[in-house]
């Protein structure tokens, strides 16, 4: 559902506002930090409003990122938006690598945050590639050979693969799926892209992926998408950050037309939450 307009100069708050426990709406929260915060020296910077806050500065360059959650938190999105925004606002050409949704829908429905992929790929700082389940096992015997030729051929910095979940499961047993994981991996690293790639997580009382993915990655970020009574609200979290500190904060994030996802490092999540405001 679309973010209410906002009127000039106003600042922009979660769509779901977090209320302290016994303070109803009369407690004072904590003011929002700046929009996007600048990255650290030597760091890759998200393109995410907010986030960068929770990484120190950004992610390591050519580092991968896991970013997990249950259908619908929001992990496409995520990954389409550190493409685009490396892209546009960083000059740093990008790839998108799809098992599951065909890249074309994936760019179409990122129009409604004014992610124009169209124009990106005719100045040539984007590119994106679909697998199918029969093409699977060759992307591995040949090292990933167009994936190769689509970086090399731009220049690419950044990587997306959506989703590792869906690469997994395209083959016919667990260890054949471990070790086509390990496979990608090793490519991964040869490749020297700042990637993130999005997996399935089973939300009960944590989060998880039942191949152990996360473990292969440098940095997990979760994504909740948690229901309190009548209500969804949206929070996010970075659960490991190899080599470098990070926010253990449980932060309210949500999606903006025309913008994306904006998180919000300087609010809490607590027990309750209210209705949106009309």
């Amino acid at each position: 559902m679309g973010a209410v307009p906002q009127k000039e100069g106003a600042k922009l708050k979660p769509a779901v506002q977090p209320i302290r426990r016994g303070e109803e709406t009369q407690g004072k929260k904590q003011p929002l930090q700046a929009p996007q915060a600048q990255a650290g020296e030597g760091r890759c910077p998200t393109g995410i409003a907010g986030l960068d806050e929770l990484l120190g500065g950004g992610l390591e360059p050519s580092s991968t990122t896991l970013v997990m959650g249950e259908a619908g938190c929001g992990k496409t999105t995520f990954l389409a938006q550190f493409i685009y925004k490396g892209a546009t606002d960083y000059g740093e050409p990008g790839v998108l690598l799809s098992f599951e949704e065909p890249s074309v829908s994936i760019m179409r429905h990122m129009q409604k945050y004014g992610f124009d992929f169209a124009a990106l790929e005719e100045q040539n700082l984007f590119a994106s590639i679909n697998y199918r389940p029969h093409e699977v096992k060759k992307l591995v015997d040949e090292g990933g050979g167009l994936i190769w030729d689509t970086i090399s051929s731009l220049g690419a910095k950044r990587l997306a693969i959506d989703s590792l979940t869906s690469y997994a499961m395209l083959f016919e047993s667990h260890y054949q799926a471990r070790e086509a994981e390990l496979a990608l991996f090793d490519l991964l690293h040869k490749w020297q892209c700042t990637t993130m790639l999005s997996g399935e997580g089973l939300h009960t009382d944590t989060f998880r992926i039942t191949t152990g993915m996360e473990y292969l990655t440098d940095t997990v970020i979760l994504l909740h998408h948690p229901r309190y009574q009548s209500v969804r609200y949206r929070a996010l979290e970075v659960l490991k950050m190899r080599g470098s500190k990070h926010s253990e904060k449980l932060v309210p994030f949500e999606f903006v037309d025309g913008e994306g996802i904006r998180v919000y490092p300087g609010e809490n999540i607590f027990y309750s939450v209210k209705e949106k405001e009309d």
